[in-house]
């Protein structure tokens, strides 16, 4: 009987145990196939041959060889693909205040924690330029990859490093022909590094890592495909699928590329014994019981071309593959988006093509063609002499006749005729790209008023809306990977340092601290046998914790005008006394406020014995000296929370406050409120504060609609 299942993949070998020990050479091989066969897909891709020229217009390339071959044509370029594009880029990046994760109440303090740490690292590492260059690939190349990597190496304690990626470096296995890539059989991820940073981390297999031949990193379609892999000879006949013309050859020293594939294996133990997956004392170890499957989490494969660095378990425990895939505008017989830029290149040509004949008809006029007497003038005056310097002193022969002729250059209603084409070329390009509409929405947000707001949402034009859909989308699988990674990896240490008191949960102290996974006993609140240590291991109580939070984006938020509307909303409320001061000032952003004071709030977990021993012994201690206690008793428990007893006599615990209602409470404490001038007429908060100039000299600030 065999020991493994087949893996449900075509042609992948079957699992061995011998294979799980030192590895299957046969692997490799597979991989390779694989590899050439994801290429191929790619580029039979009808998308695939306009990427490389879309990101050259994009930076300004679009001069023919011709047009610089021949210095006397002008050498100009209107380059509104640049516009274009950073006006799609800067309406549909602005998602830091409007999507986050909601739980039942029970787990709606851990909900909160995932999006306040969410919003830390968006600011701090800039989350949304990686966001924007997804979005700028996916207008130039149709599709836009965004790989979700936890990096342990950031300083202080690991983060997450968003990595955007050209999709011709994504290459599928069994695709299919949906959203999202995650339906996919298998994908490859083919990236290029340098060869000490992969011997820094694999420091065991250091000598089998040297640099890759100029044809393998010619296949890495990054960053510098479009300045450098031009200048390699294609050796491999995928290469010469898309290459054009001669090439001359360069080494590229000390680069390597480098293969990581994620697989949906579905092989089963069949050994009769349990197996242990994972590198041991890694997070994500795991024991797989007789007829359980080997790879629940997916398999991952990582090698180099001529070697396999590691084959087993998926290292996530999201058990995804770790990319997310944007397509502002697909089509379902496609495997690539269609680009943006698919319709507006030809447009571009024209308007550059345009701009250059208006440009030398105005030089053939000022400049005009001169026809020469030769009996007249010396071959010296014809070649010295500029027709169009003023003054001009020209020495003839007598009774030969005028020394030159000049030439009439274009007709004048031909030049007014181009004028009046760029005109409706740049027109016609901003209606296919939708620029002018983004202007509109980009303006309307800056100062949205309760007139704008409608105004805003008629501006909202199908395109905008299927792109900004789209994105809300694309944020779906990246949260569902981030959720994941702080469950696998964030630890209590990094939240308290990053967002202090608040950064703790329940989970931190329950059976299992130190994570945000909660473990609970028989008895205790909230417990459920999904969460019992003693019945799940630690990624299976993760497993199913994590989906209790849910990702929300609402319809059309990405653009920015939810935002607007909840400030003011929110304002509303604190007027109200609906809402406390520092959650006002959290949604408007505003610096340094600081956080609300400790003051005595119920316990997020319950107190132990040797805190209600504690404070009943001083308060015993003081009763029996005869004296009332100037204060209420308060007690130090060994973790560092701080106790007291209020005058009813219930435990209540000195923290930080974390909720609405609690925020509210130190706000009365502290005799914070809204202070209201008795003179002139009350602020409506119908709309944004504005600065107004009265005819007398007088500066007003409104908040009412006009």
């Amino acid at each position: 009987m065999a020991e493994f299942s087949t893996s449900g993949i075509k042609d992948l070998p079957t699992t061995t145990a011998q294979a799980l020990q030192v590895g299957d050479p046969r692997v490799l091989g597979w991989l390779r196939e694989a590899i050439q066969e994801g290429d191929l897909i790619n580029r039979n891709d009808p998308s695939y041959d306009v990427i490389e020229r879309a990101q050259q217009y994009i930076v300004g390339e679009q001069l023919s060889p011709e047009q610089r071959r021949l210095k006397y044509l002008p050498q100009v370029t209107i380059n509104e693909s640049r516009k274009a594009m950073q006006a799609h880029v800067s309406a549909l990046t602005d998602l830091k205040p409007l999507a986050g994760w909601r739980s039942n109440p029970e787990y709606q303090n851990s909900a909160d924690l995932l999006n306040k740490y969410l919003l830390y690292e968006w600011v701090t590492f800039m989350l949304d330029l990686d966001l924007g260059d997804a979005v700028k690939y996916s207008l130039a190349a149709g599709t836009g990859d965004l790989v979700i990597d936890w990096d342990p190496h950031i300083p202080g304690g690991g983060g997450h490093n968003f990595s955007p990626r050209d999709p011709r470096d994504t290459l599928p296995i069994r695709p299919s022909m949906t959203r999202s890539c995650q339906f996919w059989e298998g994908v490859t991820i083919r990236e290029e590094h340098s060869v000490n940073t992969l011997r820094g981390m694999y420091p065991l297999q250091a000598y089998i890592f040297k640099p890759s031949s100029d044809n393998a990193i010619s296949r890495v379609m990054g960053r510098f495909r479009t300045t450098a892999a031009r200048l390699l000879t294609p050796a491999d006949p995928l290469d010469t699928l898309t290459q054009h013309g001669a090439h001359s050859r360069r080494m590229r020293p000390g680069k390597i590329v480098l293969y990581r594939t994620y697989l949906k294996d579905r092989t089963v133990n069949l050994a009769g014994k349990e197996l242990t997956m994972g590198r041991p004392g890694s997070n994500w170890a795991y024991i797989v019981k007789p007829g359980e499957p080997l790879y629940p989490r997916g398999r991952l494969i990582v090698s180099i071309d001529d070697a396999i660095l590691y084959d087993g378990p998926n290292s996530y425990w999201h058990g995804m593959f770790p990319i997310a895939r944007l397509k502002l505008w697909s089509v379902p017989w496609q495997l690539l988006g269609i680009p943006l830029f698919n319709d507006l290149l030809p447009v571009q040509d024209a308007i550059n093509d345009t701009v250059h004949d208006i440009r030398l008809g105005i030089r053939q006029w000022l400049d005009p063609d001169i026809v020469y007497n030769r009996n007249a003038v010396s071959e010296t005056t014809m070649r010295l002499l500029d027709p169009r310097r003023p003054g001009k002193r020209i020495k003839v022969q007598p009774g030969y006749g005028e020394p030159y002729d000049k030439k009439d250059g274009p007709n004048p209603q031909v030049l007014a005729q181009a004028s009046d084409l760029w005109d409706k070329l740049t027109q016609k390009f901003t209606d296919l790209s939708g620029t002018a509409n983004l202007s509109a929405l980009l303006q309307l947000r800056q100062l949205p008023s309760a007139d704008t707001i409608e105004k805003y949402y008629e501006a909202l034009t199908p395109e905008i809306r299927s792109e900004a859909r789209a994105v809300e989308g694309f944020l779906r699988d990246i949260s569902e990977m981030v959720k994941c990674n702080y469950f696998q990896f964030l630890s209590s240490a990094k939240r308290v340092q990053i967002l202090g008191q608040a950064g703790m949960t329940l989970a931190d102290f329950d059976y299992d601290p130190g994570t945000l996974v909660p473990a609970l006993k028989p008895g205790e609140p909230g417990y459920t046998p999904e969460l019992d240590p003693d019945l799940a291991t630690h990624d299976q109580r993760a497993q199913w914790f994590h989906k209790q939070f849910v990702f929300i984006v609402a319809p059309n938020s990405v653009l920015a005008m939810d935002a607007a509307e909840n400030k003011m909303m929110r304002l509303q409320l604190y007027r109200m006394g609906a809402y406390d001061f520092w959650s006002l000032h959290e949604t408007l952003e505003t610096p340094n406020v600081g956080a609300p004071p400790a003051i005595p709030l119920p316990p997020i977990q319950p107190p132990g014995p040797d805190v209600i021993m504690g404070l009943m012994g001083q308060m015993v201690t003081a009763g029996a000296a005869g004296m009332a206690m100037a204060a209420p008793p308060e007690f130090q428990a060994p973790d560092g929370r701080r106790f007291t007893m209020d005058p009813s006599g219930q435990i209540m615990e000195i923290r930080i406050p974390l909720t609405i209602t609690e925020r509210l409470m130190a706000q009365n404490l502290m005799g914070i409120g809204v202070a209201v001038n008795p003179a002139g007429r009350k602020a409506s908060g119908e709309a944004p504060p504005e600065t107004e100039t009265k005819s007398d000299g007088r500066q007003t600030v409104t908040e009412s609609d006009k």
